[in-house]
């Protein structure tokens, strides 16, 4: 749940996008949660990377995208943009994360001096 914010930190969050633009089973209860508490995330750093299908151009990502508006709004601060990921591009998301997230860790580094490793 939401709590696991509490401490403040960096995070990076991973999700798919279901059904209607939503994000999926697994991370529902983390985000609702984040959206009833309406914590403050002033000490939390995040990523985002976003799987969706561009087949499915209205909801595109919106699991992702969802995740990110809520933390912005609760005041945590995003390194880098938000990897968005196209199944229907024909490239394998780890593929395409492994090489963001190299950028992401690095830039993480530059901004805040973080001892991250991949």
């Amino acid at each position: 749940d939401g709590a696991a914010f509490a401490g403040g930190g960096l995070f990076l969050i991973c999700t798919s996008t279901y059904g209607q633009g939503d994000v999926p089973d697994n991370a529902k209860q983390l985000y609702e949660s984040l959206q009833t508490a309406r914590p403050d995330l002033s000490n939390v750093h995040y990523g985002v990377v976003a799987l969706g299908d561009r087949t499915y151009a209205e909801t595109f990502c919106n699991g992702g995208k969802r995740f990110d508006r809520i933390l912005a709004e609760l005041g945590a601060r995003r390194i880098g943009e938000v990897m968005l990921h196209d199944a229907s591009a024909g490239t394998m998301p780890e593929e395409v994360a492994a090489e963001w997230i190299e950028g992401w860790i690095a830039l993480c580094r530059e901004q805040l001096g973080v001892a991250a490793s991949a």
